[in-house]
C-alpha cells in the first residue's frame, strides 16, 4: 500500500516537465506584455498637390503667408485702397522631384506674386512637409512679367524654359526665350544655369494639340466636348465643339497674330456645342495676340475698352 500512495500521490515525470515548460511560456508573455511594443518610425512623407494649395510660403513677402485654394490675398497697404498683395501657387504646374538629395520628394511649383502695381512677379517654389503641413523649402525669384512656356524635371534639377524680357524688350512684352536650372547647392535652392536658347514665336506651339480649358476666364461647363487648336505651318485648325475648322495664321511681331477666315464642316450640333462652337470661333478669329500662361497658351481678342475675351489652352 506505501507503494501504491507513492506512486498515486506524486505527479509524473512528464506531467512535471510540462508544467515548468509551460510556466516557463507564461513568464516569458508576463514579461514580453510588460516591455512596450516597438514600433518603426515613420517614413517622412512628400506632400501631396492638395497640400500645396494650402502651404505657408517664406521669401516672397516680408512675412510668411499661407495659402487658402492655392491663392492669398494680404490686407491693402493703406486702408481703403483697391490694390493689396496678392501670391497664386499654379497648380498646372505642380510636379514632385527629389531637389536635396535626402528622400522624400519635394513639390515643385510656379508661385507669382503682386503687391497692387502694373508688375506680376515670378517664382520658382519648392515645398516639404514640416510639422505636418506643406511649406516651402526654398523660393527663388524669376522675375517681373516673365511668362512660363514649360516645366519638368530631371533628377536633382528643375527646369524651365520662359520668355523673359531680351535686350530692347519693354517689360511688357518679353519675346527672349530662356533655360533655367535649379537645384540645391550650399544647403539651399538656387540657380544653377540660365541660357537664351531662341526667341517668342508661333513654332513653339508647333507639335501639340492644345485643349480649351477656359474661355473668357471661365471653365467650360460640365461634359462639354473641349475645342482644339494644332498651330502650324501657317495653319490653326482643330475641333471647335462639334465641327472641325482649319484657317491661316500669321505671325506680324513676336507674340502678335492674325487669323484668316476659317473653313468649318458643316456637322448639326445640339444646342449646347453649338454654343460653344460660335463662341469659341468668334474669339478665334478675333485673336491678336498670345502669351504663356503657367505652362499654358492664351489667345487674347480685344475689345476696345472692354476687358478682352481670351481663349487658355492646356497642352
Amino acid at each position: 500500500m506505501k507503494h501504491k500512495n507513492a506512486r498515486w500521490g506524486a505527479a509524473p515525470l512528464g506531467a512535471v516537465i510540462m508544467g515548468l515548460a509551460v510556466g516557463s511560456l507564461a513568464g516569458c508573455a508576463r514579461q514580453e506584455s510588460a516591455t512596450p511594443a516597438t514600433t518603426q518610425a515613420a517614413k517622412p512623407a512628400a506632400p501631396t498637390s492638395d497640400q500645396l494649395l494650402v502651404a505657408t510660403v517664406t521669401g516672397v513677402f516680408g512675412a510668411p503667408v499661407t495659402l487658402t485654394a492655392g491663392l492669398y490675398e494680404g490686407p491693402p497697404a493703406e486702408a481703403g485702397a483697391a490694390s493689396k498683395p496678392t501670391l497664386k501657387l499654379w497648380d498646372s504646374t505642380i510636379e514632385f522631384v527629389d531637389v536635396d538629395g535626402a528622400p522624400p520628394e519635394e513639390g515643385v511649383a510656379l508661385l507669382t506674386s503682386s503687391e497692387g502695381g502694373s508688375g506680376t512677379f515670378s517664382h520658382l517654389g519648392v515645398f516639404s512637409m514640416q510639422d505636418g503641413k506643406a511649406a516651402t523649402l526654398g523660393v527663388v525669384p524669376l522675375g517681373d512679367r516673365v511668362q512660363l512656356f514649360r516645366l519638368w524635371h530631371e533628377p536633382g534639377k528643375v527646369l524651365l524654359d520662359v520668355v523673359e524680357p531680351g535686350p530692347g524688350d519693354p517689360s511688357c512684352c518679353p519675346t527672349q526665350l530662356s533655360r533655367k536650372a535649379f537645384g540645391w547647392k550650399d544647403g539651399k535652392l538656387q540657380q544653377l544655369s540660365s541660357e537664351v536658347v531662341g526667341g517668342l514665336s508661333i513654332n513653339l506651339l508647333a507639335a501639340t494639340d492644345w485643349m480649351l480649358v477656359e474661355m473668357d476666364g471661365q471653365p467650360l461647363p460640365a461634359g462639354t466636348m473641349p475645342p482644339t487648336t494644332l498651330i502650324q505651318y501657317g495653319k490653326a485648325a482643330g475641333f471647335s465643339g462639334c465641327n472641325r475648322y482649319t484657317g491661316p495664321i500669321t505671325e506680324s511681331t513676336p507674340g502678335n497674330v492674325k487669323l484668316g477666315e476659317f473653313a468649318v464642316t458643316g456637322k448639326a450640333c445640339d444646342a449646347a456645342a453649338s454654343e460653344i462652337e460660335v463662341a469659341f470661333l468668334d474669339r478665334m478669329r478675333a485673336a491678336t495676340s498670345y502669351r504663356f500662361q503657367a505652362g499654358r497658351l492664351l489667345l487674347v481678342a480685344p475689345q476696345g475698352d472692354k476687358p478682352p475675351r481670351t481663349l487658355l489652352f492646356s497642352r
